[in-house]
């Protein structure tokens, strides 16, 4: 069984169109326009246990909104996906407990601070404890194999 296994997947958003002018905005908030915007077209693929998968894309290339589909936080329009043997957006809370999703949206770490200083200076704004900090810093940085990444 495929650790992973995806099928004819698909996700369209139904979204307002942003109407131009002040008149034109107001006339939509009675009668919006509507435009359907097709974030995932007809993914398929296999991921057998211990291979490493990265998704590589423009902005707005579906990315996320299928990692989103994985891991069951969104539901497909149309498709079929196994992530472990669970149907994601129907077992979710299962699936919680057997994976794990980093999202890299905003860089969090500051180009002028070295990496560890960085964390301690969030460690510090969030209220944790050195100890604390130290110990969420060495779980994240075996887990991802960046310990010889720290001191850059």
């Amino acid at each position: 069984m495929s650790a992973i296994s995806v099928h004819n997947l698909h996700k369209s958003f139904r979204t307002k169109r942003k109407a131009a002018g002040f008149k034109a905005s107001f006339a939509a908030l009675w009668q919006p326009d509507w435009q359907t915007v097709e974030a995932v077209r007809d993914i398929s693929f296999e991921m057998e246990n211990g291979e490493l998968l990265g998704f590589i894309g423009p902005n707005g290339a579906g990315k996320s909104t299928t990692i989103k589909i994985l891991t069951g936080i969104l539901h497909p329009s149309d498709g079929q996906a196994s992530v472990l043997g669970y149907t994601p957006w129907i077992d979710r809370q299962q699936l919680a407990y057997n994976i794990g999703t980093v999202f890299g949206q905003r860089p969090q770490l500051w180009y002028h601070l070295p990496a560890m200083d960085t964390f301690y200076l969030f460690g510090k704004i969030y209220e944790l404890d050195n100890r604390t900090i130290e110990q969420r810093i060495g779980l994240l940085a075996e887990a991802f194999e960046i310990e010889h990444l720290l001191q850059t």
